[in-house]
């Protein structure tokens, strides 16, 4: 069996047609308000400048995402505006691995493998200019967890030091 994903276009030609503006879905401001007055945009179709993208403007296609975004429209529309900034991450269960990534790996210059990968558990770290910038874990639980922490405070550590599965990436923040 092939299973072939070839991605999803967003739905927004309503939303452009009444003059909200947009491109590669509909762009929304830091609060997930399109430029169209009293109109916000969460989700899939919301494409928003990321600080984890170093201020592109990009679509995060997940389920956590469209949680965060609603819950700041949620704040706007209740009167305690506050920003979306919330830490990407993704998980998948594959059979036997479970896959999580934390942060966004584009534009990485450098990548840190932690663990062996014959194994089936282990951490790919992804840098720029020696800044973690995210990580992809398979059945590593305890190096997602710990590596968020290193994502959201923008942490240079060693690369030895982070392929160095006896060393807790807990210890390197």
């Amino acid at each position: 069996m092939v299973i072939v994903g070839i991605g999803i276009i967003p739905s927004v030609a309503p939303l452009l047609a009444a003059g909200a503006a947009g491109k590669n879905g509909v762009d929304v401001d830091a609060f997930c308000r399109t430029s169209l007055e009293h109109v916000y945009a969460i989700g899939d179709c919301a494409a928003h400048a990321n600080s984890f993208a170093r201020g592109a403007v990009i679509r995060l296609e997940s389920v956590q995402n469209a949680n965060d975004q609603a819950n700041s429209v949620a704040k706007a529309v209740c009167g305690d505006p506050q920003p979306y900034r919330a830490t990407p991450w993704f998980w998948s269960n594959q059979y036997d691995l479970r896959l999580q990534t934390v942060g966004l790996s584009m534009g990485h210059d450098t990548v840190v493998v932690r663990g062996t990968p014959a194994s089936r558990s282990f951490s790919v770290i992804y840098l720029r200019e020696g800044q973690v910038i995210a990580l992809d874990c398979v059945n590593a639980v305890r190096d997602y967890v710990q590596g968020r922490k290193l994502v959201e405070v923008e942490a240079r550590p060693s690369e030895a030091q982070l392929a160095d599965p006896s060393v807790a990436l807990k210890e390197l923040i």
